[in-house]
């Protein structure tokens, strides 16, 4: 590029050269001219462009937002019936979903061939959906089932993970394209001011193509600001403190949000450390992880599984939630912050864990208390069989029995009761377990002989698998038990054990030739006091399938089944790959 002083010198030697030298000038000059029209409307374009890109980010959070209000809203109004049984909060489930679809249209189009945020909208959909599938299973089972059924529902965690997952995936798709606008903006920022220095250098070369070019240059520069303006109110609308710092740990940037959760002025806190905003007995260490996090920089959460505090500028303390994401510009690399106060979530954890373990204590007391009058029948009972036996008659006999059984019957059900309400608060002890060698144990150890007997059994090899040993063997216990009992009616019984893996999963399965079941009611059959079966038929309570799910879950794996009436059935549970 050509400096002023000498693009001076070369004007004034074409005004006294030769002819030639003049039509050499002006060749120059119009080349010249040609060069800055050409930056300067495509200065234009890509300032358009990024007017443009704002104006589409401002449209994808808007949906992705209203797509997260669709899951609130039909989580709001699932909670809302499940507590108060009261019909009007259904009205946003039967609505949650009407303009899902064309939600999800509007932002693919808006996002184009982003990979990465097509993924990220996929994974929020995907969640959604789950979510209002979820409030439609409690709402059947409110409707259904017993009242404590839907609410255990509730307390086993599946609809706040979803609703985690649909946070956590909205939060990335708004920090992902307003990152991917910074990028753009940045970049946008350099190009206006190359062209600054070509513009001026034009106002050397000839007056009338500098006002010409000054006069573009200005449009520019309010265009750019008009672009600026905007991404600063779409940086203020985010719905957390969105911090930006570079490499170093300064901050360069930060919205409204942050201003206001951390008490500090944007002045105050731009060009500072990000490390006022940490406790000080952690800055050292905080240096440390930011040093390492930089060198492989990654879009996560900020210490996952640990309990986060920032401080305000009073040097208050308050538990909040953070989500990193690294952006590359002609800067070097900068890191978005996105923080979230959870003061309030903990609040309401605590309260959460504190009804919890009131349940829990209330449930064991509950128990504990009808055991004592059990024992009272089952004992009374058995002194009028043994010393007034010969004088009661048939029938007198028969109610003593029934009273009898009945009773045992009940003292298993309080059992296994206590057995489902201890496994959520019972700490798995994972260790390795040879599940060959324990499925050979429980039918020789468990399975009567002369029943045993009656059975083809075939056991494939099955995998060492990382679990904790007494509650996999309740599962086992239960599985081979029921198929041993639906199967016992045919005249030979077959039972199979297997296992295949796929999606990173251990499948585990077993398989009968017994009754069956009809795969419309399979929803049912692992939810508490839930029988498919005549009692009279199959004795049990009813419980032993609600264990097996609950002892899955506690692992991080999944159940389920497949069954024909009449043909057999299989029953399947799976472990998260080695």
């Amino acid at each position: 590029m050509v400096a002023p002083a000498t693009m001076r010198t070369t004007i004034g030697m074409q005004l006294l050269s030769s002819t030639r030298l003049l039509t050499a000038g002006l060749v120059l000059l119009t080349t010249t001219l040609l060069i800055v029209l050409y930056v300067s409307v495509y200065q234009s374009k890509k300032v358009r462009d990024t007017s443009e890109q704002v104006n589409a980010t401002q449209l994808i959070i808007e949906h992705t937002q209203k797509l997260v209000m669709t899951a609130l809203d039909n989580e709001t109004g699932a909670r809302g019936y499940i507590i108060t049984g009261n019909e009007d909060f259904l009205d946003s489930l039967y609505t949650a979903g009407l303009n899902l679809q064309t939600k999800i249209v509007q932002i693919k189009d808006l996002l184009g061939r982003n990979r990465e945020q097509q993924q990220l909208l996929d994974s929020l959909v995907k969640y959604i959906q789950l979510r209002i599938l979820f409030s439609k299973d409690l709402i059947r089972a409110k409707r259904e089932q017993p009242p404590d059924i839907s609410r255990r529902m509730v307390e086993n965690g599946a609809g706040k993970e979803h609703m985690d997952h649909i946070r956590m995936y909205g939060n990335k798709m708004e920090k992902s394209v307003i990152a991917m606008l910074a990028l753009r903006k940045w970049n946008n920022e350099q190009s206006i001011q190359r062209l600054n220095y070509i513009l001026y250098s034009v106002l050397a070369v000839v007056f009338i193509a500098s006002l010409i070019t000054i006069r573009k240059l200005h449009r520019d520069i309010r265009n750019r600001e008009a672009g600026e303006k905007k991404f600063r109110a779409l940086l203020d609308a985010a719905p957390d403190a969105t911090i930006i710092a570079d490499d170093k740990g300064i901050i360069r940037m930060i919205n409204k949000q942050a201003e206001d959760l951390f008490d500090y002025t944007r002045k105050e806190m731009t060009g500072q450390p990000v490390e006022i905003l940490v406790p000080a007995a952690l800055h050292a260490a905080h240096v440390h992880h930011r040093n390492t996090f930089m060198k492989t920089a990654r879009l996560r959460a900020m210490g996952a599984g640990l309990d986060l505090f920032a401080v305000k500028k009073d040097s208050s303390q308050f538990p909040v939630e953070i989500s990193l994401s690294p952006i590359h510009t002609d800067e070097g690399l900068m890191v978005i912050a996105s923080v979230r106060d959870i003061t309030q979530r903990k609040h309401l954890e605590s309260a959460l864990r504190r009804s919890n373990a009131e349940m829990e204590a209330f449930t064991y007391s509950v128990s504990h208390d009808l055991r004592t009058p059990l024992r009272g029948i089952v004992g009374f009972t058995t002194i009028l069989e043994e010393d007034y036996g010969d004088i009661l008659d048939e029938e007198g006999q028969r109610i003593t029995g029934i009273i009898k059984t009945n009773t045992l019957k009940m003292g298993h059900l309080i059992d296994d009761l206590l057995a489902f309400s201890r496994l959520g608060r019972l700490e798995l002890s994972k260790a390795d377990v040879n599940m060959s060698d324990l499925v050979w144990d429980i039918i020789n150890e468990t399975i009567r002989p002369e029943i045993k007997k009656k059975v083809q059994w075939t056991v494939g090899q099955l995998p060492v698998v990382s679990a904790d040993l007494n509650t996999l063997r309740q599962v086992w216990v239960n599985l081979l038990s029921n198929a041993v009992k639906y199967s016992s009616k045919k005249e030979e019984s077959v039972i199979s054990v297997g296992h295949y893996s796929e999606d990173g999963e251990q499948i585990f399965f077993v398989k009968d030739n017994g009754v069956g079941f009809d795969n419309k009611y399979k929803e049912k059959l692992f939810k508490v006091f839930q029988r498919l079966h005549n009692e009279e038929d199959f004795e049990g309570t009813g419980v032993g399938l609600a264990l097996v799910e609950k002892i899955i879950f506690r692992h991080g794996g999944r159940v389920w089944a497949e069954g024909v009436v009449g043909e057999g059935a299989v029953f399947y549970f799976s472990l998260p790959g080695v």
